[in-house]
């Protein structure tokens, strides 16, 4: 029996799905398509028109990307409003994963279109806010973390760095929304600098 959209699956519920074509990885770093994700991601159930006030596109343009991110498997029709003029869309919890070989010019292209996405969104949130700071509560403008850090690590030391910010976080994703919260776009991320000149990995 197919799962009723009466009950809004929680991210357990599903596996995460996952990109691993340079197609579909392009087609997920469509500006319109991540500021949806973004939206719905908040919990929000939001009609196509309300989404295409944040995409910048018509209705009907914006109702095509949701229907593709129905099909991927990222958002869901919600149940009616009371008017019943309009279906809103819902995200349906579930994680997107990108598989991809970065090995490859495609891969690596299709994959650096997607990161380039994601910074862009989150600068763009970043700059919303600090323009607007004056309008902000002060424990909300003071709590507000922008922090860089070059460091030296070793690669057993890199990727326990990414084990310990995802760990950091997973508490935060599997709880309902307290009481007197706001969306708050956390970025975390740890990226090698690109060496001038290659060297030969140790053996």
């Amino acid at each position: 029996m197919p799962e009723s959209h009466d009950r809004k699956r929680s991210p357990e519920d599903a596996a995460p799905y996952r990109f691993q074509d340079p197609r579909s990885i392009r087609a997920l770093a469509h500006p319109a398509r991540l500021a949806i994700i973004d939206a719905l991601a908040t919990g929000e159930e939001l009609t196509a028109t309300q989404c295409a006030e944040l995409t910048g596109l018509s209705p009907s343009a914006t109702a095509y990307h949701l229907k593709l991110l129905e099909r991927y498997g990222l958002a869901e029709t919600a149940p009616p409003r009371p008017d019943r003029r309009e279906r809103p869309w819902r995200a349906t919890g579930r994680q997107i994963r990108v598989d991809l070989d970065g090995s490859t010019p495609a891969g690596a292209s299709a994959a650096a279109a997607v990161v380039a996405a994601h910074i862009d969104t989150t600068r763009a949130i970043a700059v919303q806010f600090i323009a607007a700071g004056h309008a902000e509560p002060e424990q909300w403008r003071d709590a507000a973390v922008l922090n860089n850090a070059d460091l030296w690590l070793t690669v057993e030391e890199f990727q326990r760095l990414g084990e310990d910010l995802r760990a950091v976080i997973a508490p935060y994703r599997r709880r309902t929304r307290p009481a007197g919260s706001r969306p708050v776009r956390v970025m975390a991320g740890a990226v090698p600098r690109r060496r001038a000149r290659p060297e030969p990995d140790p053996p």
